[in-house]
């Protein structure tokens, strides 16, 4: 295997007959990037009238970690499917799978032959399918995920690969691959610090803002520089006892007790004005209120018509919606949307809490994060970046989502030159549109240029998938149109956490390896594990898998390696990125490079133009 067009044959091969080798006894399909899925079993089922299956992905690869042929086994989870056949149901939703002759299929893309099979062809459940079939989803959180993958992997190798069949067709070693020390790095020290009041630093956002049984609150960075902030209820007429309970939580705390102790008043969660440090103001009289969900756009249209708003004052809607986010099939779940885009042509911001969420036991955990989003929304800063690179960088993040309910995907932008990690500048189009891409591009250029009085040092683009030429070339026309030489760097983010190649700390409890720590896969490809597990602290650590992230430079000469300093840095940067996720104060594994413009993408598309009205371009309203 001497040239690449070589090994690219042979791992089509050596895939076609690992697809055909667990045909013969277990579920097997290709996944959207060729590479082969397989389906096996789950020995221990709990959904009742369905069946569930541990998916494992089988990815032949040369010479990544050794000098040979390597095959990399990933766990993907665990898939549902029902026990009924399509013959046996009357079926609504036509966005499903469906596991039929050892195959997985798109329901729309059954063949003639496959519909022979129909009594036995079983849908795969889905978000929309469970709502139409009454079945329960449950959400398990496993807090042990990195062992239990851990453990996955090793069965299905042992049970599936280590067999007298299996080593006929591939000789393979069975043992897991040690990682050189040379591979293995660390993001620069103190990334994960974050800045609070008066300067105080800390890496757990939750306990540095609202306290923990283990230290007091330090409190918000900044407040809001906007001096009056209004905000009033909509609600419906049904649920007008959950908006006096909201009103009276925002205003008073959530559960005031006295500490046994100092004698102390204290909260389960402090008023809202106190967290925030802005005053909880309501317009008097000032709430909408709907009758029916029938009406409920109409009558808000019209109330906000007849509302008198002061120019002078940012406005916070507080949505107290009657349906749910995951209602999809809910004929009015797309309401949700067409508020938003009201009250953004109204340039009022919106904080969206479903009706039975108050009423919860749990709703002080959601409160910090309402808390935090809102303060952001009204343009508020609840924690930054304690350090940060020097340079004078222009960074674009660039986030897609595709929306079965649209049909297409759309890509959202963001833009930011600030270096303490501030975002704005947001937008959103659709992901063929290279030309309003680039325009938002060449727009964030300008706004560098008029705010530092300087040209941007580098311009880096965290995109969600590999850029293509075609994606590139308008990019580097139009920096030569503007006669600006710098260096464009694509950095490019999965858009979730990567399970293909994953590493296992075994000194560590949980397998989970110290977030910052950097595995060189290859040339400019990186494995950056982005978790909170630090040193010293190992309860409470969210298992975050790892995050895959390449890198490469759009340019005209031939040397397109990228230095290993400023690939650190840019792995420093991302790292840092995804500290500043403020919709909620627990840990992202992903820069909010990509999770903010994503979404934007989810949502604007169900606007009525499907673009972003000009409030929401510098407005966290999405959080």
């Amino acid at each position: 295997m001497n040239n690449q067009k070589q090994r690219r044959i042979a791992k089509h091969i050596i895939s076609q007959q690992l697809y055909n080798h667990f045909r013969q006894t277990q579920i097997a399909t290709f996944d959207k990037i060729d590479n082969v899925e397989v389906w096996m079993r789950n020995t221990q089922q709990s959904t009742q009238n369905c069946t569930e299956y541990l998916r494992f992905s089988l990815i032949p690869q040369y010479a990544v970690f050794s000098d040979s042929w390597e095959l990399v086994i990933s766990f993907n989870g665990i898939s549902t499917v029902y026990n009924k056949p399509l013959s046996a149901l009357d079926l609504h939703t036509d966005h499903f799978k469906v596991v039929v002759g050892g195959e997985v299929v798109k329901y729309k893309n059954l063949s003639p032959n496959q519909k022979q099979q129909i009594d036995e062809a079983f849908p795969k459940i889905n978000r929309e399918l469970a709502a139409e079939l009454h079945i329960n989803e449950k959400r398990f959180l496993n807090k042990d995920k990195y062992t239990t993958t851990y453990n996955h992997i090793n069965n299905f190798v042992r049970q599936h690969l280590l067999t007298s069949e299996f080593q006929a067709l591939f000789c393979l070693s069975g043992e897991m691959f040690n990682v050189p020390e040379n591979r293995i790095g660390q993001v620069a020290k103190g990334a994960n610090l974050l800045q609070f009041k008066d300067g105080k630093t800390g890496i757990d956002p939750y306990s540095c803002v609202f306290g923990s049984k283990n230290m007091d609150a330090f409190g918000i960075f900044k407040p809001t520089d906007k001096q009056n902030v209004r905000f009033f209820f909509i609600y419906q007429k049904s649920d007008e006892k959950v908006c006096h309970n909201l009103y009276s939580i925002f205003k008073d705390g959530y559960k005031p007790y006295t500490d046994q102790e100092s004698g102390e008043q204290k909260y389960y969660f402090a008023p809202l004005a106190s967290c925030i440090k802005q005053p909880f103001n309501t317009d008097k009289n000032g709430s909408i209120c709907f009758t029916t969900i029938e009406n409920a756009l109409s009558g808000i249209k019209t109330q906000l018509a007849n509302k008198p708003l002061d120019p002078q004052t940012q406005y916070v809607a507080i949505y107290i919606s009657p349906i749910s986010r995951d209602a999809v099939n809910n004929p009015y779940y797309g309401l949700y949307f067409q508020i938003k885009e009201l009250l953004l042509e109204k340039r009022i911001t919106s904080q969206v809490i479903y009706k039975d969420r108050p009423n919860n036991q749990k709703f002080n955990f959601h409160l910090p994060n309402i808390a935090t989003a809102i303060l952001a929304k009204i343009g508020g800063i609840p924690w930054q970046l304690n350090s940060h690179t020097a340079n004078k960088d222009l960074v674009i993040g660039v986030g897609a989502f595709l929306s079965e309910k649209v049909g297409e995907r759309y890509v959202g932008s963001a833009s930011s030159f600030n270096p303490n990690g501030l975002f704005k500048n947001f937008d959103c189009c659709k992901a063929n549109d290279l030309e309003s891409i680039v325009a938002g591009i060449r727009e964030a250029i300008g706004h560098f240029v008029f705010d530092s009085e300087t040209n941007p040092q580098r311009l880096i683009i965290h995109y969600y998938k590999t850029m293509s030429k075609r994606e590139a070339r308008p990019i580097t026309q139009m920096l030569n149109t503007l006669e600006l030489n710098i260096p464009v760097l694509i950095v490019t983010i999965n858009k979730t956490e990567t399970s293909d190649i994953v590493m296992f700390d075994e000194k560590q409890r949980g397998l989970m390896p110290l977030s910052g720590t950097v595995l060189k896969i290859h040339n400019n490809d990186f494995l950056l594990y982005n978790n909170s597990r630090y040193n010293g602290n190992e309860n409470n650590i969210d298992m975050l898998f790892p995050v895959r992230i390449r890198l490469s430079k759009i340019v005209n000469q031939s040397d397109k390696d990228i230095p290993m300093t400023d690939a650190f840095n840019l792995l420093n940067q991302v790292y840092q990125f995804s500290r500043m996720y403020w919709k909620s104060v627990k840990q992202q594994n992903l820069p909010i490079t990509i999770k903010y413009p994503e979404m934007v993408a989810e949502i604007v598309p169900h606007f009525s133009e499907a673009e972003l009205p000009q409030f929401g371009k510098n407005n966290l309203w999405f959080l």
